[in-house]
């Protein structure tokens, strides 16, 4: 699956990948970037529970599920990610991140070289 790193309209920066890449990008920005925050080990349990989510949010006719976050990394700034969207395209798991507005265009693409995925960016 190809990797696509967008910028909405809105400001928001949303990673469309496999859940495979997700999870790494999720372990690599709590490990190595220090952002051990409860949205981001929320983000990596929905991801790995990835059917029980899916099905869940489909019963619910929801699109997006909402991560817990904490109200004091909301107010520092810590938050990583807003939202995240399941789906199955063609039998594969599909994960959409939402990030924060605060989460900058270079620290994703930084992110995504560090961990050598290659990734297309469309706005």
């Amino acid at each position: 699956m190809i990797v696509k790193l967008i910028k909405s309209f809105m400001g928001y920066l949303y990673l469309e990948c496999d859940a495979e890449t997700a999870l790494k990008v999720l372990e690599y920005v709590r490990e190595k970037l220090g952002r051990d925050t409860e949205d981001v080990n929320d983000s990596i349990r929905i991801i790995k529970n990835f059917e029980v989510f899916y099905e869940m949010a489909r019963k619910k006719f929801k699109d997006y599920i909402a991560p817990k976050k904490s109200e004091s990394d909301l107010i520092k700034g810590l938050v990583f990610v807003d939202k995240i969207k399941l789906s199955k395209s063609n039998g594969n798991r599909v994960v959409v991140l939402i990030f924060d507005k605060r989460v900058s265009e270079e620290l994703i693409r930084s992110i995504l070289d560090s961990l050598n995925i290659e990734y297309e960016v469309s706005k």
